[in-house]
């Protein structure tokens, strides 16, 4: 396959079908969720997010959410999300193409782009770190399922 073949855009609305069905190729196993059921939209992505697609003839084949967080004193912060490729067509620079234009946009509003992956996904966390990004010691975040929990205590 020829990396020119592969065409990185923004998703569009009428991308809807075909993103929902990578979505619930990515949350498999996640059927329960409430969130499963809901469609992949690019209309209702907030301001500030962007949604690439990469196509090989028309079809979608990767994606990646890109979401730009505003700060009021200095530019804000960029958050990868999402990344996916179908299982198929990686190891072919895709993922990196995708994360690349995903860059791109969050450069011009944010000073720093962040990416968070479960501990266990150790191919993630290597695509990551080849790619450029580093390792943060320290991340704090609060549990709200841990709230519910201690109230039934």
């Amino acid at each position: 396959m020829q990396s020119d073949e592969i065409e990185i855009s923004v998703a569009e609305e009428k991308d809807a079908k075909e993103l929902t069905n990578l979505y619930r190729k990515l949350y498999a196993g996640d059927e329960e969720q409430e969130f499963f059921k809901s469609e992949a939209d690019p209309s209702y992505f907030k301001a500030g997010s962007k949604v690439f697609v990469a196509r090989l003839q028309g079809k979608i084949i990767g994606f990646v959410w890109a979401v730009f967080y505003e700060h009021i004193k200095n530019k804000g912060v960029g958050i990868i999300e999402e990344l996916f490729v179908e299982e198929g067509y990686r190891r072919r620079g895709i993922g990196r193409a995708l994360v690349n234009a995903a860059l791109n946009y969050l450069r011009e509003h944010s000073f720093a782009a962040f990416v968070t992956t479960s501990p266990d996904m150790e191919d993630a966390q290597n695509f990551y770190k080849a790619i450029g990004f580093r390792e943060s010691k320290v991340w704090y975040f609060y549990d709200f399922r841990q709230e519910h929990s201690s109230k039934r205590s």
